[in-house]
């Protein structure tokens, strides 16, 4: 399982980017948001999820861990497979998306391209509550901790994107909810996270 690849980016084509890794390009599927912001030449860091089919093995690629969790997780829907999950999170950042699903909004599933009515309906039907409950605990997630440490990464240099992204992946490899003790641990794990410390 490739779960994680950092290295330069070769190419860069509407949902796709090839990353150069020690000699070996990586083509990645990402969503056409983030290969729009992605330039040739960069050093890219990527939380990836490899597909295995029959006739093709696909790798798709994520900024946050977050992403690609909830990218693993719409495919334990009936009928959803990685092409639909990723069209999800090219329209949806994954905590709006989770909102989507808790609140049982289907409308707004059936504006994603690909998702007609009965599709939309399984997604709701099959993780409302494990969203809803989700959204419940988001409020744990946030605090005057956060406040703080997105504002000691800015003022190392990171833009409140990076930051945020930076603490989201922190909080994921945490795994609990944090408090104000863990200040010191979530700002060495964003750290570490982010590479920019290196």
């Amino acid at each position: 399982m490739i779960a994680q690849i950092r290295g330069t980016v070769i190419d860069v084509r509407l949902n796709l980017i090839t990353v150069d890794v020690s000699g070996i390009g990586y083509q990645v599927i990402v969503t056409p948001e983030l290969a729009a912001a992605t330039n040739i030449g960069q050093t890219i860091s990527l939380f990836t999820s490899l597909v295995v089919r029959e006739d093709s093995w696909s790798l798709f690629g994520f900024e946050t861990l977050d992403g690609k969790s909830l990218f693993e997780e719409l495919q334990s829907v009936t009928g959803i497979g990685p092409k639909v999950a990723n069209a999800l999170l090219a329209v949806y950042q994954p905590g709006d998306l989770r909102a989507v699903i808790s609140t049982q909004d289907n409308a707004a599933l059936e504006r994603v391209p690909g998702i007609g009515k009965k599709v939309a309906s399984r997604i709701l039907l099959e993780l409302k509550d494990k969203y809803s409950s989700a959204t419940r605990s988001k409020t744990s997630l946030s605090g005057p901790w956060r406040t703080q440490i997105i504002g000691a990464l800015t003022g190392l240099g990171y833009s409140n994107k990076e930051a945020e992204l930076a603490v989201e992946n922190a909080l994921q490899h945490l795994g609990r909810a944090p408090s104000e003790d863990d200040l010191p641990e979530i700002l060495k794990l964003a750290l570490a996270q982010s590479g920019k410390n290196k």
